[in-house]
């Protein structure tokens, strides 16, 4: 009898288990080519639904297929631990320790790949991989066994497969202890080695159903080849037309053109050290498309901070490129993990030549929990990383950061580059897990002396006692508007920026009209088609219109806009030095001037970096007003960032490994991925000997700890502009491939929002659940032209006008 796997809603079409195995086992393979585990991929793709070979699931599936309102009968029926079981029963009890690694890391992988990736220990002590293995809960394994043998693979080959998986594991093994030999690192490694492998079966399993249900071809591969040499003549074709008048052009052409020749630098992880304004963002690119051609690269991805925005450089890199079908923005996830299974199907896989996202989806994609965004890891291998501001990485995530980029560089032939006009030290031996940077890592050598032509901007240090209440800061901002055209004052919350701006408005309304300021407020509360409105307003009255803007940290990286003078609440050093690019960025005039002011009242008590980041700013201020020559008598100088960065990481090396005190006061992020010291130890108090288990790490339990910023978000798509439209759409009656491409449009109308405005917005039932819950909305009357969401409910007069 033929097995069923999957029944297309429309054309009634069936999909054997047999031909989804084979599909799921070629694409798993050539994911796990890509870092030579080509013959463990494939044999956890082609074990990983062993259990739908049963005539219970058989009929479940028809069953579903007929009766698709009916949900009661979906998870009742186990079947992704019969291929895992039978791993572990052949193999795992073997007295060869790499025998029994490739077991434990196969098995993992296939029980795991319908929920996220299992605890192999709990934090309580229990032996959870070995219990699921040896379930006493009823899967069928026997006639499930007995039917994948006769229709699949026997298990001859089975065993020739597994042993040829253990010849790559061992070699992988012998890779990992010539990046750092510490059993610290290389627990954790191998924990990273698992994601990967749990990374192409997921991703190939949910991509071979969505290509069925949705009844379409996988798509054709993109000549990598072409594509690279097109785009980058296309870019060349470009750069060559940029002027080159002033000091600050020319500068940015030599930054330019040194990024190109260093192209041909083995892959590695190198440091693109560049002051702000300096053109970092076509530089970089100009390198990856040389060095993407001269080494063949999969992709490249743009990794920028999740306080910045994408929107900027996607548009200015889309309009050089002109290929917008090769150039993925990941905003946001806007599928929740949950259990509808169509909505697993769509979850973005990172599958562009091109992909611009921030840190916080990078991170996540490596250590959240789940299916949705691990399936994307597998498309790092032999890719190209380009990290925008990597100084703004959460402290918290340093070691884990430091040892993935070692893994990445090293076990998955990516090369990665570090972008900042700061450089933080990720290098230093002192960090616990430093970063193994490439020798001779600097893309531009001695960065001061050699670009000290782009000094436009003095920083000048505006503290007062007690703080400027948004009045006082009103009128520190008006009075700066007369002697200059513009002024751009960035906060740290968007509270803050939000009475300010009101503030302004206030006062604004008050003035003879022909005396009136244009003044504009940007937001991530605002979603990406917004915020570019907004931006190219802008640009088209700078430098003909008197005007002010109210930002939060988003105008400080990414955004290519220049104004008379910056305002910046007290922040890091780095953070005030990215602001400072935004002023004067073209050299309009000899030096002007940024203000570093400490704001009343504003709440940083949960921003953990920001408050650490201020406190080290403050004692480098003070020093600086009792001594400036130490530090070259100017706040931006090598010295001064370097002072600040010695307060700012060496003072916080234990907060690196990610603590977690909820689970209690030894457990770190990092021990949980690693060895699991603290979790065998229970283990061994309750049991009275060691946990026998290779793999020890409690992913699961990491997984949904793991949070970059303290507060998760959720994404939601808003109705502004477009965004109306596509939320009708969405709910509307779509099949899958339309529902993709609605989703793929909406990241540009869509915000992402902290757990407390999201909370404060479902009780006032802001937020509506689109097409069975897959999706969220945002609801009229929530969203304003002039703050983006708004958790009070715009008011009604508000709507009339």
């Amino acid at each position: 009898m033929m097995f069923c796997a999957h029944i297309n809603p429309i054309t009634s079409g069936k999909q054997s288990v047999k031909e989804h195995l084979e599909n799921v086992s070629h694409l798993s393979m050539e994911y796990g080519a890509k870092i030579s585990l080509e013959a463990t991929c494939k044999l956890i793709g082609i074990l990983h639904d062993m259990g739908k070979e049963t005539k219970k699931f058989d009929a479940y599936i028809k069953y579903s297929a007929e009766h698709p309102q009916d949900k009661s009968l979906r998870g009742t029926i186990n079947h992704s631990t019969a291929g895992a079981k039978y791993i572990y029963d052949t193999f795992y009890k073997s007295n060869d320790p790499y025998e029994q690694l490739t077991a434990q890391l196969m098995a993992v992988a296939i029980c795991s790949h319908h929920g996220g990736l299992i605890d192999c220990l709990d934090v309580s002590g229990k032996d959870i991989f070995t219990s699921k293995m040896m379930t006493d809960k009823e899967i069928f394994y026997d006639e499930a066994l007995r039917n994948y043998t006769l229709e699949c693979l026997d298990t001859a080959q089975i065993r020739e497969l597994f042993y040829k998986a253990k010849t790559e594991i061992q070699e992988a093994l012998i890779h990992i202890r010539q990046i750092d030999n510490r059993a610290e690192f290389g627990q954790f490694a191998m924990g990273l080695l698992e994601k990967y492998m749990f990374s192409c079966v997921v991703d190939a399993d949910r991509y071979d159903t969505y290509s069925f249900m949705a009844g379409r071809e996988p798509s054709p591969a993109i000549n990598r080849t072409i594509l690279w040499q097109e785009l980058s003549d296309k870019l060349e074709s470009a750069l060559e037309a940029y002027p080159k008048k002033t000091q600050i052009d020319l500068l940015r052409a030599d930054i330019s053109l040194t990024c190109k020749n260093f192209a041909v630098h083995k892959p590695g992880i190198y440091q693109l050290s560049v002051p702000t304004g300096g053109g970092k963002t076509l530089s970089s690119l100009r390198y990856a498309l040389e060095h993407a051609q001269i080494f063949h690269k999969d992709r490249i991805f743009y990794i920028i901070p999740f306080t910045t925005i994408i929107d900027q450089n996607a548009r200015e890199i889309k309009n050089i490129l002109c290929r917008d079908d090769v150039i993925l923005e990941h905003h946001s996830n806007l599928i929740m993990d949950n259990e509808n299974e169509d909505y697993k199907l769509l979850t973005e896989r990172w599958d562009s030549p091109i992909i611009l996202t921030t840190m916080v989806q990078f991170l996540d994609t490596l250590f959240s929990g789940g299916t949705q965004n691990i399936r994307r890891m597998h498309n790092f291998a032999n890719s190209i990383f380009i990290f925008d501001e990597i100084q703004a990485i959460p402290i918290k995530c340093i070691n884990m950061f430091n040892s993935a980029i070692n893994f990445l560089a090293e076990i998955c032939h990516a090369t990665i580059i570090l972008c900042t006009a700061t450089q933080p030290i990720l290098s230093s031996p002192k960090i616990h897990m430093p970063l193994k940077l490439s020798e001779n890592p600097d893309m531009i050598s001695d960065m001061y002396g050699r670009l000290g032509g782009f000094k436009r901007v003095e920083l000048v240090d505006k503290r007062i006692i007690g703080g400027y209440s948004p009045a006082a800061l009103q009128e520190f901002v008006l009075d700066i508007m007369e002697h200059v055209e513009s002024v751009l004052v960035v906060f740290n919350t968007k509270n803050a920026a939000k009475e300010v701006f009101n503030e302004l408005q206030r006062e604004n309304t008050q003035l003879p009209k022909e005396q009136q300021y244009l003044i504009f407020h940007l937001s991530t509360n605002m979603c990406s088609s917004h915020r570019m409105k907004i931006l190219e307003e802008m640009r088209a009255k700078l430098r003909k219109q008197r005007m002010i803007c109210v930002s939060t940290q988003l105008i400080e990286a990414g955004v290519n806009i220049s104004f008379g003078c910056v305002v910046r609440s007290l922040a890091g050093l780095d953070s005030i030095a990215q602001a400072a690019g935004r002023c004067n960025r073209h050299g309009e005039r000899p030096c002007s001037n940024v203000y570093i002011v400490n704001v009343q009242g504003e709440n940083i008590s949960k921003l953990v970096d920001i408050k650490e980041g201020q406190e080290c700013t403050k004692r480098v201020l003070d020093e600086f007003r009792e001594n400036p020559a130490v530090f070259d008598q100017d706040l931006l100088s090598q010295k001064a960032m370097d002072r600040y960065y010695e307060y700012y990481f060496y003072n916080r090396l234990k907060a690196m490994n990610y603590t977690l005190p909820k689970i209690n006061s030894d457990a770190t992020m990092y021990d949980l991925l690693a060895g699991n010291k603290k979790v065998s130890e229970i283990f061994c108090s309750r049991n009275g000997y060691k946990p026998k288990l290779l793999l020890k790490q409690s992913f699961k339990t990491a997984g949904n700890n793991f949070q970059v910023i303290n507060q998760n978000t959720t994404g939601v798509i808003v109705p502004y502009g477009e965004g109306k439209e596509l939320i009708a759409k969405i709910n509307g009656d779509c099949d899958l491939k339309e529902l993709k491409q609605y989703l793929k449009k909406a990241q540009h109308f869509s915000v992402n929002l902290f757990e407390t405005d999201k909370r404060k917005l479902d009780e006032r039932q802001g937020i509506a659940e689109l097409n069975h819950g897959g999706v969220l909305a945002l609801k009229e009357g929530f969203y304003r032209d002039d703050l983006g969401v708004t958790v009070e409910g715009v008011p009604m007069e508000f709507l009339i006008s």
